[in-house]
């Protein structure tokens, strides 16, 4: 029996060693709310193994009982904390949304060398808000479709889900178009000014335009048919200690009301299609050469005759 017990407390720290050695992703990446059934679930399991063991050995071998509730303490106790913490993070992600409101949304074309038409729209959104946080306020994402109602979670994988192939954002390398960490510290009004451009759309280096690779590949036909009337938006902060502030549906509500592209998708798909290839070189762009430093095959330069700054 006592090498039964041996082998028992062995599994036991096992276990322990590796339940905390499955949480190092999340520490190292983060969590939210996704990961409340999982934290509690392995909270509820290990706490299950725990009342077993002593059960099992309390009356009798209770030394043997405390060395094994001792091994599954440490593990235990930090999935419990986690599963706590992300309750109190969702609430108060919940209850700091309520306080945003858009205040103002002004839209401005933005024209670029060689290209009658706008290729982009720089948006200048007030928000009022009680955040009061330092954290991150990710660029938004603008999509239209039959209704979309994105939230945060689908920023870095819900827009196609909703129906639509392409939508209006920062380019990724716009390092310009991040606010400050500090932009929600004070609660009252802020203005934050965006450059959206449609999401074929890498980067920019000068006047030349770095498409995604998606659409450089060989085989790329082009948006799909026409998406649906109304916008929605994708936009959120991410505070210091896995707090979210959804600012998605305020935003929503407010193109709805005051953008121009609003109900009309004909002009939406158009603005969609300038970046792409063909658009491009029916505009004189070319293939850079030689290509901008790190750009890839993707880049296209203005004809000479449009030489000069990108404008707005």
């Amino acid at each position: 029996m006592r090498a039964l017990r041996i082998v028992g407390c062995v599994l036991l720290g096992l276990i322990s060693l590796a339940a905390l050695g499955f949480l190092f992703p999340w520490l190292k990446e983060g969590y939210d709310r996704e990961e409340l059934p999982l934290f509690a679930s392995v909270a509820a399991a290990l706490l299950v193994i725990a009342a077993s063991w002593w059960f099992l050995n309390r009356r009798h071998h209770r030394g043997w009982a405390v060395v094994g509730v001792t091994l599954l303490a440490l593990p235990l106790a930090i999935y419990t904390a986690l599963s706590v913490r992300v309750l109190v993070n969702d609430w108060r992600g919940r209850h700091l949304t309520g306080t945003i409101h858009i205040a103002s949304l002004r839209e401005t074309d933005i024209h670029w060398p060689a290209i009658a038409e706008p290729v982009g729209v720089r948006m200048e959104i007030e928000v009022e808000h009680a955040v009061g946080l330092e954290g991150n306020l990710f660029a938004p994402k603008i999509l239209m479709g039959p209704d979309p109602r994105p939230s945060y979670r689908d920023y870095f994988f819900g827009p196609l889900d909703h129906g639509v192939d392409a939508y209006l954002t920062a380019p990724v390398f716009e390092l310009s178009q991040q606010p400050p960490r500090d932009v929600l510290v004070r609660p009252g009004r802020v203005k934050v000014v965006y450059d959206l451009f449609p999401s074929l759309l890498d980067r920019r280096d000068g006047d030349a335009v770095c498409l995604s690779a998606t659409v450089t590949q060989p085989g790329f036909a082009g948006l799909s048919s026409s998406p649906g009337p109304h916008l929605g938006a994708v936009w959120f902060f991410a505070a210091e200690g896995g707090i979210y502030v959804d600012l998605s549906g305020p935003l929503t509500d407010a193109l709805r009301r005051l953008s121009a592209l609003e109900g009309r998708p004909e002009p939406w798909r158009a603005l969609m299609r300038r970046l792409e290839p063909e658009a491009l070189r029916a505009a004189g762009y070319r293939a850079c050469e030689p290509p901008p430093p790190r750009s890839g095959a993707g880049c296209y330069c203005p004809p000479e005759a449009a030489g000069g700054a990108v404008r707005r």
